[in-house]
Formats: structure tokens, sequence, C-alpha cells
């Protein structure tokens, strides 16, 4: 029993033949050929159920390949509608002036909102700020969260869990929540902050925090940093978790110090997550701080506590200038999308991937 070609009424197929005793060839079952058809089947009926087949297949593969483009469209329509779209009427709102007035329409007026914007008194003042709150904020991001996380991962696993939590909760905490609390504690006449320094002879008077400029800038970057320290740690710990123990035991072998093995192990191999908080640090450190801004000093006292994020909501929502807002937040999306590339090319050359 073997397959040959078998002839029948002029038709080539390969069929499956069976020998009997006197030598006859007898077809068993026919198997659909697998070369093309003879000449003659070039045309007629099973020509064209050839060709149906042949397009059959081809539209199955056109909607194999389309088929993932399905499953992410509805995403994309949603991003294209709810991000892309406010950003093309951003960037066209910055070159007209319109109050939000029912029943007006935005008026062209060019570049003069961006010359308002960078000649107006509180543009040096949120520029100073913005600087102030970003670098003041790396401390609390990357510093300290990476010495405790460091210094939590040697813990009992209870005991590191429960001390993690602890310092995570401020970070899940409503910013307007933790906003009011630190309104309470730092209140200049009864706060819980000035009669402590007063009971500890740092202060003979009551500060009022949010009435000095000076105070006001340090007490909305110190609430700020106190929110984003648990976010870090978190993060590092994960970091830390994630670092074979054997580089520590053959450093210990070696003789190698507590230091050593921090500046030499650790550091490398968390190399990547220092980067990510850097980066989110700078990128988000004016939306970070606008909550305590708005709430607690409002911008004041006379704008000293502003920054860039605030400004751009105080001309929108308060002024209702929306060319001049819109020009600042171009202004603001450009300068961050350069440093944003720029810090992804550092974060390549100096994160250390172990592999």
């Amino acid at each position: 029993m073997h397959y040959t070609d078998y002839c029948d009424s002029g038709i080539y197929e390969s069929a499956l033949v069976y020998e009997n005793a006197l030598g006859e060839t007898i077809p068993i079952r026919y198997v659909p050929p697998l070369e093309e058809f003879p000449a003659p089947l070039a045309g007629g009926k099973a020509g064209q159920t050839e060709r149906q087949a042949g397009q059959a297949r081809q539209a199955g593969l056109f909607f194999k390949s389309a088929k993932p483009y399905f499953f992410i469209a509805p995403a994309f329509l949603f991003i294209l509608f709810w991000l892309y779209r406010p950003l093309a009427g951003n960037f066209y709102y910055a070159f007209t002036q319109w109050a939000m007035v029912p029943g007006t329409r935005p008026q062209w007026v060019g570049i003069n909102n961006f010359l308002r914007f960078t000649g107006s008194k509180d543009f040096g003042i949120a520029i100073s700020n913005t600087v102030f709150y970003t670098l003041g904020l790396l401390p609390f991001s990357v510093v300290i969260p990476l010495f405790l996380a460091a210094v939590s991962n040697q813990l009992p696993p209870r005991v590191k869990n429960i001390y993690r939590i602890i310092l995570f909760v401020p970070m899940i905490m409503a910013p307007v929540s933790a906003a009011a609390i630190w309104r309470w504690l730092l209140h200049p006449s009864n706060g819980l902050v000035n009669l402590i320094l007063r009971a500890l002879n740092i202060t003979s008077s009551n500060v009022a925090f949010f009435s000095d400029p000076a105070a006001a800038r340090i007490a909305i970057l110190v609430i700020t940093g106190w929110k984003m320290t648990g976010f870090g740690t978190l993060i590092f710990s994960a970091a830390l978790a994630g670092i074979d123990s054997m580089y520590y035991q053959a450093a210990s072998l070696d003789g190698a110090s507590n230091r050593r093995m921090f500046l030499s192990i650790t550091i490398p191999l968390v190399s990547p997550s220092i980067m990510l908080m850097v980066m989110m640090s700078i990128l988000f450190a004016s939306q970070w701080t606008f909550t305590y801004i708005d709430i607690l000093s409002g911008g004041g006292p006379f704008g000293r506590s502003t920054n860039i994020y605030y400004e751009m909501y105080k001309y929108g929502f308060q002024n209702l200038d929306v060319g001049m807002s819109s020009a600042a937040a171009n202004l603001f999306l450009a300068v961050f999308g350069c440093i944003g590339l720029l810090l992804s090319q550092l974060s390549k050359g100096l994160s250390f991937y172990d592999n």
C-alpha cells in the first residue's frame, strides 16, 4: 500500500493505492494534490475553486496580521482624544487671546502671550522657585530613601515590612488631607511645631511659616519631601531585594567593610532605580509641590513661594487668561521635554544592569 499518481477520467491526483495478489492497482482513498494541477485544470470550475481558496487564504492572513491592531485601537483612540487633542488645543490657544467667556471666540495675537509671560514680574520668581524646589527635593527622593532602604534591608522580614508600611503611609495620603494636617501643625499661634520650638527654646516667639517668604518655601519643600520619602524608599527596597546576596558574601570574605560594599556593590546595582528617581524628581517636582503651594500659601506671601506650575494655574483659572496660561504650558513642556531627553541619555550611560 503506497501513494502514487492515479488517473481517473483524465485527471491526475495523488492517491493511496493497494496492489492485490494479481498485481492489480486498486485506489483506496484520494488525497488532494500537493503541487499545481496540470494544464487541463487551469480553467473551469476547479481553477475557479483554487482561486477562491487563494483569496480566502490571503484574507485570513490579513485579518491574522491586523488582529493586534484591533486590540490596541480603543486605547489608541482614547489617548488620541484625551491627550493629543488637548495638547494641540493648548498649542493653538498659546497664540490667541481668550477669557473663556461664553459666546466669545479666541483672537489671534501671535507670540504676544510668550512676550508677556517672559516679561512679567512673576516669571523670574517662578523660575527660581522651580529650580529651588527641584534641587531641594533630590535629597528627599534619592539620598534619604536610599539610606533608609539600605538600613531597613538588614532588619528581620516582618519588622522590615512594618517599617516600610510606616514610611509609605504619607505617600498614599491625599495631598489635600496632608496639606490640612500640616496647616494645623504649622499654625502660627497654637500649632504643634511652634509649641515644640518654644519648649526647646529654639525660638522665643511663634513663627508664621507661611507669612515669611523664606520660611514658606522651606515649609513647602519639607512637606513635599516628607510625602515623597516613602515612595523612594519603596523603590529602592525593591531594587535591593533583587541583588544577589552572593556579591556581599564574596566581598565579606575578601574583608570589605560595609561602607565599601555599599559604594562598590549596592550603588552600581541600584543605579537604574537611582536614575529613575532623579528623573522623576526633576520632571515632577513642580507638580508635587503645586497642591501645597495652592492650599498652604497661595503662592505668597507676595508671590514668593510660587512656581511655574502654579503660574499656569493662576493665569488660566484665576485671571482667566487662557493665552498666557497656554504659553507658560508650552514653554514648560519644551524645557522639561529637553531635560527629559537629556536625562534619558544620561540614564543609558550611567545605569548598570546585572545580566
